[in-house]
């Protein structure tokens, strides 16, 4: 139970914080479900994986590698650990990527393998319609999932 209250505050906090440094002149007055509704704002809804995808895969600093999606275009802020690059959509996603080694992680979704997010090959899952990413050991392993 604690460690769903815990992911939950992570969730908004990263949303609240995240809210006051998009807009400059929102009114003071929130509700509880503001914060998420920004914090999707900053998705991708219509782009698609072909409009976005280099020969590297999505730009790693359009995805908050805590939130696992792509954020609209948006640059993320950097957040060096262990001499490898991680980003993050707030304050709070900067130092949960600081803090705790699961968000560096993901599975390949063809492998099962452990892979970096600093080093994967990141992808938008396809039919998300808020800008879901996958993380692929590589290419290869992406152009697998898409057959």
């Amino acid at each position: 139970m604690y460690i769903a209250v815990l992911g939950t505050f992570t969730l908004a906090s990263c949303s609240s914080e995240k809210a006051p440094q998009a807009e400059a002149n929102t009114t003071t007055e929130t509700t509880a479900e503001a914060p998420a509704a920004d914090h999707i704002s900053h998705m991708a809804s219509t782009a698609t994986p072909a409009d976005l995808m280099t020969a590297d895969g999505l730009p790693k600093d359009l995805v908050c590698m805590v939130n696992n999606a792509y954020m609209g275009g948006k640059k993320q802020f950097p957040v060096e650990f262990e001499d490898k690059m991680y980003y993050g959509c707030c304050e709070m996603c900067v130092k949960t990527i600081q803090n705790e080694r699961q968000v560096r992680y993901a599975a390949d979704p063809v492998t099962g393998e452990e892979v970096d997010k600093s080093k994967a090959f990141i992808a938008l899952k396809p039919g998300s319609a808020n800008g879901e990413v996958l993380y692929f050991a590589s290419e290869e392993n992406y152009k697998k999932y898409k057959l």
